[in-house]
């Protein structure tokens, strides 16, 4: 019968450590590029956000350049509409000197008149003069064409150097008085017409400007807009990388969870112990009166029945970082578990045991006693978390 029972435990035995290694290596192989993934996706975030950075940087300095052409084109704009304002009104001022001035040519057309028939009489009244023997040059003589000439009639007229008339008189005032008038019409608007000329090159220089920022601004615009898009992707990139890097870390930490368990092939979840010694709990965590002085203190552990003699096993797979005397406890071990956890093994008789040894979960420790503050034969127990004792009986 022993032998039937020893079979299939050795049998068991053998086939989970034949297959446990295989899982347990596979396990790492996928924890492994896992690990290596994760380290990718990593760098590939740290590239996207220099890149975005750099980026963002650059779109700072499109920024203030768009602003800088942006107030340009306001300023070109505004000199524009003042040069076209002032050239609207100084096209009104001639305007209106082109009125005067067709009324002083009506004037001006009246005197013209006036003007020929002066040299009519003055013409009469030199042949007159010439027929009635008052003039010594009979080679001189009118004509419709030779007279036609301002110029040339006064020229006649001087050569008359001893004749004058009234008709003489009135025809070269009136002439004098056309000259001045057709002068001074010239002069105005010629004036006028040279200042429309120049305010109409610089408001051709001005819309030449005002193109060309705006060429400039629109090509910034494009520029600016194609940075915001590129940006944006890279923040996508980068939101898509994080979402990976959150997928393949819980994958990391279910495997891990998965090699922890498979390191327990007794059949405990991770971070579960086993019970160091078969006996019923006495007295639990928590304030309690104390057995010997009689006062209410915390009890940082449970106690456990206990025969003197029997065996004590370490809960949990670590290493001894105490083995002797601890004042109030006995004879005592700690094993540090990793991870934080340390379990102490209280009032002992004897140790089984000593510092630095790696024990293995169920190893015999040390034996049920009762040295230190004990009333009799038990075990003390304790878990402690970073230092602090927590109730055991969350983990056992």
């Amino acid at each position: 019968m022993i032998r039937r029972v020893l079979f299939p435990a050795l049998v068991f035995s053998l086939i989970w450590f034949s297959i446990a290694p295989a899982a347990g290596e596979s396990l790492k192989n996928e924890l492994d590029e896992i690990r290596q993934s994760v380290l990718a996706i990593s760098a590939q975030i740290d590239d996207a956000s220099a890149e975005r950075s750099v980026l963002a940087q650059e779109l700072v300095g499109a920024q203030e350049r768009l602003d800088t052409v942006e107030i340009a084109v306001a300023a070109a704009t505004s000199r524009l509409d003042r040069s076209t304002r002032v050239h609207s009104e100084r096209s009104s001022a001639l305007e209106a000197v082109r009125v005067e001035l067709a009324r002083q040519l009506v004037g001006l057309s009246a005197i013209r008149a006036d003007r020929d028939e002066a040299l009519d009489d003055a013409k009469a009244s030199l042949l007159s003069a010439y027929t009635g023997g008052e003039v010594s040059q009979p080679e001189i003589a009118f004509s419709a064409t030779a007279v036609a000439d301002v110029a040339v009639g006064v020229a006649y007229l001087d050569v008359l150097a001893d004749f004058r008339s009234g008709a003489a008189d009135r025809y070269a005032a009136i002439v004098a008085v056309q000259e001045v008038a057709e002068a001074k019409v010239k002069t105005v608007e010629g004036a006028i017409l040279g200042e429309i000329e120049a305010l109409e090159a610089a408001a051709e220089v001005l819309r030449s400007d005002a193109a060309d920022l705006e060429d400039k601004r629109a090509k910034l615009v494009a520029d600016y807009e194609a940075q915001v898009i590129l940006l944006s992707d890279i923040r996508e990139r980068i939101a898509e990388f994080e979402g990976e890097l959150t997928g393949l870390e819980r994958e990391e930490a279910a495997i891990r969870a998965k090699i922890r368990a498979a390191a327990q092939p007794d059949g405990r979840k991770p971070g579960q112990l086993l019970r160091p010694v078969p006996g019923a709990i006495e007295s639990g965590f928590g304030q309690r009166v104390h057995p010997i002085y009689g006062t209410v203190k915390m009890h940082n552990g449970i106690d456990f029945h206990g025969s003197m003699g029997d065996r004590i096993i370490a809960a949990g797979g670590g290493t001894v970082i105490l083995a002797g005397s601890k004042a109030g406890y006995g004879l005592t071990v700690m094993i540090d578990h990793g991870g934080g956890m340390v379990t102490l093994y209280a009032h002992q008789s004897r140790l089984g045991v000593s510092v630095g040894d790696k024990v293995a979960v169920g190893s015999t420790i040390g034996y049920v006693g009762s040295t230190g503050l004990s009333t009799g034969p038990h075990l003390h127990f304790e878990v402690r978390i970073s230092g602090v004792p927590v109730d055991p009986r969350s983990y056992i």
